[in-house]
């Protein structure tokens, strides 16, 4: 028989921070005392943990992480939270409220993937409707079941030393009023329900954004537009759960991104590159596609003036009156610089 005493005895709390222990399997593997009720053995489980020292070995782990992106050629962004955040909150735990922690070190980290779903989510709802799921831009960055995304989006590691009070994990709880109610509809509920508290934890500190592309002549202007994105969403919704009460709102620190529609940037991009054309027959009605793509018309304005002044400097002017994609060009022109918006 397992005396579990002898176990408690053995994992008491100075020994376990003598030896590092990983936060992750303190949290997910915890032998409980049944003596204990149960809500103060899930509170005092929570301080513990959230009062384990981040291992001595993750910052050398931290450095590797970074070498290891820069010679990937990953763009990385260093973001704040700004008060508390719990991702992974409804993932199994003995809690029932459990925290995405680094694997291998147990510290905490936000998915690639809830990066990638935040993202793609905000595109959606908010940049209009060229950036609605199965459009072609949405379908360049985040891609969909028939192709892969053009942008691949890493986990954001925690950076070292950043957690408030020394600490990255903070010890937190959700009070449920109404119990009964939520468990059977039927149950109406009531001012004289006993409260529930559930403690759970949730992460502070500064983490490394990362994102790359393939093809590193287009990597850093679908890379640059990726982060504002990223940048929109995460200060104006948050990442992870319980983002209704605040949690999960996350700020830039380096870099500020300017609260701008990220189609402008994309149609700066082209711009420069139509004016630097050689070969302007050849390559010219490729801009004139990607021109088509775009759907706010500050963005297509300028993009679409430099492409037809591209063409009349290089004498083409009367070989392509009668294409299709530039009589497009020139009706938008008309119709817009009438109005005063000439670029």
């Amino acid at each position: 028989m397992i005396d579990q005493k002898a176990i408690r005895r053995t994992l008491s709390p100075a020994m376990r921070r003598e030896k590092g222990t990983h936060a992750g399997l303190w949290l997910d593997k915890y032998i409980g005392d049944q003596r204990r009720e149960e809500n103060e053995s899930r509170r005092n489980l929570v301080n513990e943990v959230a009062d384990l020292p981040e291992p001595a070995e993750y910052a050398a782990f931290y450095t590797r992480w970074q070498t290891m992106l820069k010679e990937g050629r990953a763009e990385t962004r260093e973001v704040r939270v700004r008060g508390r955040m719990v991702v992974g909150l409804g993932s199994e735990s003995l809690l029932e409220a459990s925290i995405s922690l680094h694997r291998t070190y147990g510290v905490p980290y936000i998915p690639g993937s809830a990066l990638k779903g935040l993202a793609a989510s905000y595109a959606h709802h908010r940049l209009g409707e060229g950036w609605r799921k199965g459009e072609t831009l949405h379908r360049i960055i985040f891609g969909d079941t028939d192709e892969a995304g053009y942008i691949t989006f890493f986990d954001a590691l925690l950076i070292p030393g950043t957690g408030r009070g020394g600490r990255a994990l903070a010890p937190d709880v959700i009070t449920v009023h109404h119990q009964k109610y939520y468990q059977n509809a039927e149950a109406v509920p009531s001012d004289s329900d006993d409260p529930n508290p559930i403690p759970f934890l949730s992460a502070t500190g500064d983490y490394l954004l990362a994102l790359a592309a393939p093809d590193f002549r287009e990597q850093t202007r679908w890379v640059d537009l990726t982060f504002q994105i990223l940048a929109e969403a995460l200060e104006k919704l948050g990442i992870g759960a319980k983002t209704s009460s605040g949690y999960g709102r996350m700020t830039f620190l380096d870099a500020p991104i300017k609260p701008a529609h990220p189609e402008l940037k994309i149609a700066e991009g082209y711009k420069r590159e139509v004016v630097a054309l050689r070969d302007v027959a050849g390559q010219i009605p490729g801009y004139a596609q990607k021109w088509k793509l775009l759907t706010l018309d500050e963005a297509r304005l300028p993009l679409a003036r430099a492409i037809v002044d591209k063409i009349e400097q290089a004498g083409r002017t009367k070989v392509t009156a009668e294409k299709a994609w530039y009589k497009e060009l020139q009706a938008f022109l008309a119709e817009n610089e009438e109005n005063g918006e000439r670029p």
